[in-house]
């Protein structure tokens, strides 16, 4: 058999030091691991040495497979600091904290990982996705310069202007939001791009607004933790009206009848009347399928979210 062309051979050379870096870099991590959690926990929150542009250099047109072993590395630092907010919170949030309201994580950190893989992989549009749930909280200003990155390096990716808008509808610069939609639409016959825009303007914090960004946002996401986040913005933001339905008829039964009910049973009637999936023993069930808590108190009576709830807490 004859030896393989010099460009190939340049080119296994090349692979094969990728892999063998990170061979390297895998028994590293499993060293530090195995260390006191002393040790551990400065490690896990240092950002990359290396700048983006540095990492595209030295990856010589491997930089698709450098960016996805960075994006494990980013999805490992959430998740872990997803686990410490949730340990460290209070007793009632003791469901996992959702990806928009995690605080845990140093802005510098995850702002250089995203940074890092999309320099190497400028087409890796989850990125852009999970950056623009995740940053806004800790770093504003990153995640609309990365959402810009992604829209100049992927002008034929017209959702994710749609991304932009959201960064921005959430900081309630609604007229900024309606623009970055218009820009969207400019490159796409979905019609609905330019409808969120002039919604936008009209009355960005309308409910029905944020019902449709969100399921807007599940339709079009790539990430599969993108469309799971937002089916559970979808189930707060219903469970947010069930409750605000289920006061009314608990405020009915008050005026009614001069005493807060003792039981759910007591309003099933007036449950049921305002649409309200209720159980046959009698709670009313939230969009998990939990039954919503009946509170007394010597101030009167409300409604509250069950333990088991998988419906996000504010």
């Amino acid at each position: 058999m004859s030896a393989p062309p010099p460009a190939r051979r340049r080119d296994l050379a090349l692979a094969l030091a990728l892999v063998l870096g990170f061979s390297a870099s895998v028994t590293m991590a499993r060293v530090l691991d195995a260390g006191r959690p002393g040790l551990r926990a400065p490690v896990e929150d240092e950002a990359p040495y290396l700048t983006p542009e540095a990492a595209r250099r030295l990856t010589a047109g491997f930089g698709g497979p450098v960016a996805d072993w960075y994006w494990l590395i980013a999805l490992q630092y959430v998740g872990r600091k997803i686990e410490e907010q949730t340990r460290t919170g209070p007793r009632e949030s003791s469901p996992p904290i959702e990806l928009d309201r995690l605080r845990a994580v140093n802005p510098r950190v995850l702002a250089r990982l995203f940074d890092l893989i999309t320099t190497l992989d400028p087409r890796f549009t989850a990125v852009y996705e999970f950056a623009a749930v995740v940053l806004p909280t800790v770093d504003g200003p990153a995640a609309v310069a990365l959402l810009e990155k992604g829209i100049q390096a992927n002008p034929d990716h017209w959702y994710l202007h749609q991304q932009l808008a959201y960064i921005y509808w959430q900081r309630g610069d609604y007229l900024t939001a309606a623009d970055a939609f218009r820009r969207g639409a400019r490159m796409t016959t979905a019609t609905w791009m330019e409808h969120m825009a002039e919604r936008m303007e009209r009355q960005g914090d309308d409910p029905h607004v944020a019902r449709a960004m969100y399921a807007r946002m599940y339709e079009q996401a790539q990430d599969e933790q993108v469309k799971q986040w937002a089916v559970k913005r979808l189930m707060e933001l219903r469970s947010l009206q069930e409750r605000a339905a289920i006061r009314g008829v608990l405020s009915g039964f008050v005026s009614a009848t001069g005493r807060c009910p003792q039981a759910w049973t007591d309003v099933t009637p007036g449950l049921r009347a305002a649409g309200l999936t209720v159980d046959a023993q009698g709670p009313p069930l939230d969009p998990s399928g939990a039954p919503y808590v009946l509170v007394l108190s010597p101030r009167g009576c409300d409604v509250s979210l069950h333990r088991s709830s998988t419906v996000p807490r504010g």
